[in-house]
């Protein structure tokens, strides 16, 4: 589902710049893993299948989307769900948690230094002995096929895309950079069926919801290019100057700004961790006239469960 996208800045300045912004709702796919999540955990569950493996073990926050989605999706691909969840766990676990027990998974709390080594750490050591028959899926699902399935989504966005005439510019959150890879990667098909060329594919404009996100460039670059070697690179930009703080940092400003698109888009939600951060920047990215694209469409990435943790 596409559709415009109101903001709260002078209509004037989108017509002055001739500047279109709509928002392409992933919140509104799959319910038990809306957004980019299911297309992550897509391609994974299936290799764990393949595998024959009797558990999936992951990464991520008290809060994550990442391991919610897990839980709501791993039991129907005939595997449990093994969390490793940053920080030690408190006597009362966060809704996020609750869910995931009650899904049928199964919690290790981490602490951050261990959390930090990832697969290094001597926690993940005792996890293997404890189920040597896991398949493993990195924070975020991060990794070539979650880049994949994150490829193939961008086919189904691009569908409904050219049925409203198409878009110079995609523009979406990053965390890991899992997405962002998987939508640069693609490229319309060429061919003498297509009316469309190379040249087609559309801007990746990213916002990273997280301090340093220009950083993200390599990884996104090299998930790419892993995922579709003759990507052109140079459609990617990063701005990472909205994160707010930091990854996960709600402040007032941002809380009210939230509130404000809420009252022209009465049927949108915006996640405070990564969409609420994208449709800000982009906002002000436009005011200050540093945007030469004119055909804005904003990919919403779902977690909305996310604001179980400000609430």
């Amino acid at each position: 589902m596409i559709h415009t996208l109101n903001l709260p800045l002078d209509k004037q300045i989108l017509n002055d710049r001739n500047i279109s912004v709509s928002i392409f709702r992933g919140d509104l796919e799959h319910q038990d893993a809306p957004g980019n999540k299911w297309h992550k955990l897509r391609f994974n569950l299936e290799a764990a299948s393949e595998q024959k493996a009797k558990y999936v073990i992951s990464f991520g926050g008290p809060f994550s989307n990442h391991l919610h989605a897990l839980g709501n999706v791993a039991k129907a691909h005939g595997v449990v769900p093994v969390a490793i969840v940053r920080g030690e766990l408190h006597p009362k676990l966060t809704q996020t948690l609750r869910d995931f027990v009650h899904s049928g998974g199964i919690l290790w709390p981490s602490r951050r230094i261990d959390y930090k080594a990832g697969m290094d750490s001597e926690l993940v050591a005792t996890l293997r002995r404890c189920y040597p028959d896991a398949y493993w899926v990195p924070e975020g699902g991060s990794n070539a096929l979650g880049v994949k399935g994150c490829f193939d989504w961008a086919q189904e966005i691009d569908n409904q895309a050219q049925a409203q005439g198409g878009f110079d510019t995609w523009v979406v959150s990053a965390g890991t950079g899992a997405t962002s890879a998987g939508l640069l990667a693609y490229e319309p098909e060429q061919g003498i069926l297509s009316k469309k060329v190379k040249g087609d594919a559309p801007n990746i404009l990213v916002f990273p919801a997280l301090k340093g996100g220009e950083g993200l460039y390599v990884d996104i670059k090299r998930f790419a290019l892993h995922q579709n070697p003759t990507t052109d690179t140079e459609r990617l930009s990063i701005v990472g100057d909205y994160h707010h703080g930091g990854y996960a940092k709600l402040p007032k400003a941002l809380k009210d700004y939230i509130n404000r698109v809420h009252a022209l888009n009465p049927s949108l939600e915006l996640d405070p961790v990564y969409t609420a951060k994208v449709v800000y920047g982009l906002e002000q990215e436009i005011v200050k006239g540093n945007l030469k694209n004119k055909k804005l469409l904003l990919i919403h990435t779902g977690g909305i469960q996310g604001w179980c943790g400000y609430r």
